[in-house]
C-alpha cells in the first residue's frame, strides 16, 4: 500500500500547484491588478509601492487557492487514474476505494493545517501592513492608533446592567494615555462613584488617574468632591491593547485576536452574530480542503468521467461557485442571528460532507 500511496500521491501533486497557480492567477487577474491599477492612476502611486501591495496581497489570496486547488487536483489525479483503467485494476488487486482516497485525505487536512497557520500568524499581518500602506497614501500620515470619543460600558451579567460607564475624549493605542476622561461606576446597576481627571495611563498594577476628583455617589446625600493630582485605581476596565482592539479591522486580527475582540465587545452589551460568524470562518473555509477531498474523490474515481486539466478546472469552478453561494447564504443568515453563528460559517462544509460522504458510499458498491 504504501507504493500504491506514493503513487497516488505524485499523480495529486503536480495538478495541486498547477491549480495554485491557476486560481491564484484569476484572482490577481480580475480583481487585483484593477486595484493597483487604480492606485497608480488615481492616488500617482509609485511602481516600489506597488510592487509591495501586490506581495502583500498574496497570502491571503493563496490561502482561499488551497481547497480550490485540492479540489482541482483530487478531480483531475482520480479521473487521470479511472480513464486509464488504473483505480479498476488497483480495485481487483484487492485495494479498496476507501484506501484509494486516503492520499487526497491526507492532502487536504495537510492543506487545511496550513491555511489556519497562515491565517493565524501571517494574513493579519500582511493585510494590516496592505491598510497601512493604503492609508498613508490617501491621507497623507500613518494610520493612526489614537481613537476619539471612546465609550466603553461592560454590562454585569448578574444585573444585566452596566458595571461601569468610561468615556475619554482621546485613546492613545501606542502609549496606553487617555485624556479627559470620566469614569462612573455602579453597584447593582447605582451609580456609586465618578471620576473625573485630565488623564489616565496604564501601569502594570492597573491605571492611575491624575489631576481629577472622586465624587461618592449617595442616594439622599450630598458628599463633597475629592481633588487629587494622582489616583491609583485597581484595573477595574480594559488594558491598552484589549481597547485597542475595537478600532481594528477584523481581517487585520488573528484567531485569538478575533476572540478576544469578541468577549470585549459581549462585555460592552454590543452584539457579535457577525464577528461570530468571521470566527468560525477562519476555521471552516481553510477546512475546506479536506471537505473538497473528501467530495472530489468519487467524483474523480467514477467510471466513464472524462480526464484532463480543462475538465477539472470545468469542475472545479462549477463546485466552487455553488460552495460560494452556500457560503454566503450561511454567512449572511448568521450574521442576521436567524441560524447560530457557527451553523452560517459551517453551513457549505456540512452541506458537502454528507453529499461527499454518500458519493464516496455509492462509488464503494
Amino acid at each position: 500500500m504504501k507504493l500504491v500511496y506514493k503513487y497516488i500521491s505524485k499523480e495529486l501533486i503536480a495538478p495541486f500547484f498547477f491549480g495554485v497557480a491557476a486560481f491564484v492567477g484569476i484572482f490577481i487577474g480580475t480583481d487585483l491588478l484593477f486595484e493597483l491599477t487604480d492606485y497608480y492612476s488615481t492616488w500617482g502611486v509609485s511602481i516600489v509601492t506597488l510592487v509591495k501591495l501586490f506581495f502583500l496581497s498574496l497570502p491571503s489570496i493563496i490561502v482561499l487557492t488551497f481547497p480550490m486547488a485540492t479540489l482541482l487536483a483530487t478531480i483531475i489525479a482520480y479521473s487521470r487514474l479511472s480513464g486509464d483503467s488504473e483505480i479498476t485494476a488497483l480495485r481487483a488487486g484487492g485495494v479498496s476505494v476507501g484506501k484509494l482516497v486516503i492520499p487526497a485525505l491526507v492532502l487536504g487536512l495537510i492543506m487545511s493545517i496550513f491555511a489556519v497557520s497562515l491565517n493565524e500568524y501571517i494574513v493579519p499581518n500582511s493585510n494590516y501592513l496592505y491598510e497601512k500602506i493604503i492609508w498613508e497614501f490617501q491621507h497623507g500620515e500613518q494610520l493612526p492608533s489614537t481613537q476619539y470619543n471612546l465609550y466603553l460600558t461592560p454590562i454585569d451579567e448578574k444585573s444585566n446592567r452596566p458595571d461601569y460607564i468610561l468615556y475619554t475624549y482621546k485613546f492613545n493605542g501606542q502609549t496606553g494615555i487617555m485624556t479627559d476622561v470620566y469614569l462612573q461606576d455602579y453597584d447593582q446597576g447605582e451609580p456609586t462613584v465618578l471620576i473625573q481627571a485630565e488623564s489616565a495611563k496604564w501601569l502594570d498594577t492597573g491605571w492611575k488617574f491624575f489631576n481629577g476628583q472622586i465624587i461618592y455617589l449617595k442616594s439622599g446625600e450630598r458628599i463633597p468632591a475629592l481633588e487629587f493630582s494622582e489616583y491609583n485605581a485597581v484595573q477595574i476596565f480594559n488594558k491598552p491593547e484589549e481597547i485597542s482592539q475595537l478600532n481594528k479591522s477584523i481581517s487585520d486580527m488573528s484567531f485569538s485576536e478575533l476572540k478576544n475582540y469578541i468577549e470585549l465587545r459581549e462585555s460592552q452589551g454590543r452584539e457579535t452574530l457577525e464577528e461570530r460568524v468571521k470566527l468560525h470562518q477562519r476555521l471552516s473555509i481553510p477546512l475546506a480542503s479536506f471537505i473538497f477531498a473528501l467530495f472530489a474523490a468519487p467524483l474523480g474515481i467514477k467510471p466513464g468521467r472524462s480526464s484532463g486539466s480543462a475538465v477539472g478546472l470545468g469542475l472545479s469552478i462549477v463546485v466552487i461557485f455553488i460552495y460560494y453561494i452556500l457560503m454566503t447564504v450561511g454567512d449572511a443568515l448568521g450574521s442576521q442571528g436567524s441560524i447560530q453563528p457557527w451553523l452560517g460559517a459551517w453551513l457549505q462544509n456540512i452541506i458537502f460532507l454528507i453529499i461527499g460522504g454518500i458519493l464516496l458510499y455509492k462509488v464503494t458498491q
